[in-house]
């Protein structure tokens, strides 16, 4: 991004064979502690737990987005995996990453020491509540998108349009109305605009060795 080396994706991508059935997308960020070393831990942590790391964008500065004031900025990354775990058996093993880094729910939107959000999943489209795919404010999130776009230039994003939210509930994801697949680059810079300093390139992620 803007005042920083341009990142080299090619540094960031696995060589293995890969035999896993389903391919996955995942959001990294974290706010308190080390945040650097946290997330390359966290997926460590995640390929012990069943998923092979395909790839892995660089490590992103970015200023919080929405939740109280004052929060210190977060570092974000996006990986894509393999694995033959199912979407909900996914869902759980990064939800079981995070509260072995301490994260805790008491903010909407707060602090936290890890965030793992499964942004698509084989490109499924569903609107189950539990585990909505493609992650329904992903479309809206620079600092998925540009981490996202840097691991994978070509990458493709279902873009919901949705009914206007009601808003009698925090975490409410209003009706689909329409769909459509864009590129997730062009999408970042069209979502960015000339506000390129929101989010900065720190450096590569160190990945974990793979059996």
């Amino acid at each position: 991004m803007a005042g920083t080396q341009k990142p080299d994706t090619q540094k960031h991508s696995t060589q293995k064979p890969n035999t896993l059935k389903h391919r996955a997308v995942l959001a990294l960020g974290s706010n308190l502690g080390e945040s650097e070393d946290t997330l390359e831990r966290a997926v460590a942590d995640l390929v012990a737990g069943g998923v092979q790391l395909v790839r892995a964008s660089g490590l992103y500065r970015t200023a919080p987005v929405g939740g109280p004031a004052g929060q210190p900025d977060f570092v974000n990354a996006v990986i894509e995996v393999t694995t033959d775990l199912g979407a909900y058996e996914l869902l759980r093993l990064c939800n079981a990453v995070e509260a072995a880094h301490h994260r805790e729910r008491l903010v909407r939107w707060g602090p936290r020491t890890l965030d793992i959000d499964v942004i698509d999943y084989d490109g499924v489209i569903s609107e189950d509540p539990v585990l909505t795919l493609p992650h329904p404010r992903a479309q809206e999130r620079a600092f998925v998108l540009v981490p996202w776009a840097q691991m994978d230039p070509q990458a493709r994003l279902t873009v919901t349009h949705r009914a206007k939210p009601s808003g009698e509930r925090p975490d409410e994801v209003p009706e689909p109305l329409s769909r459509e697949v864009v590129n997730v680059a062009e999408l970042s810079r069209t979502l960015l605009g000339a506000d390129e300093d929101a989010i900065s390139y720190m450096r590569e992620m160190q990945v974990p060795d793979q059996p």
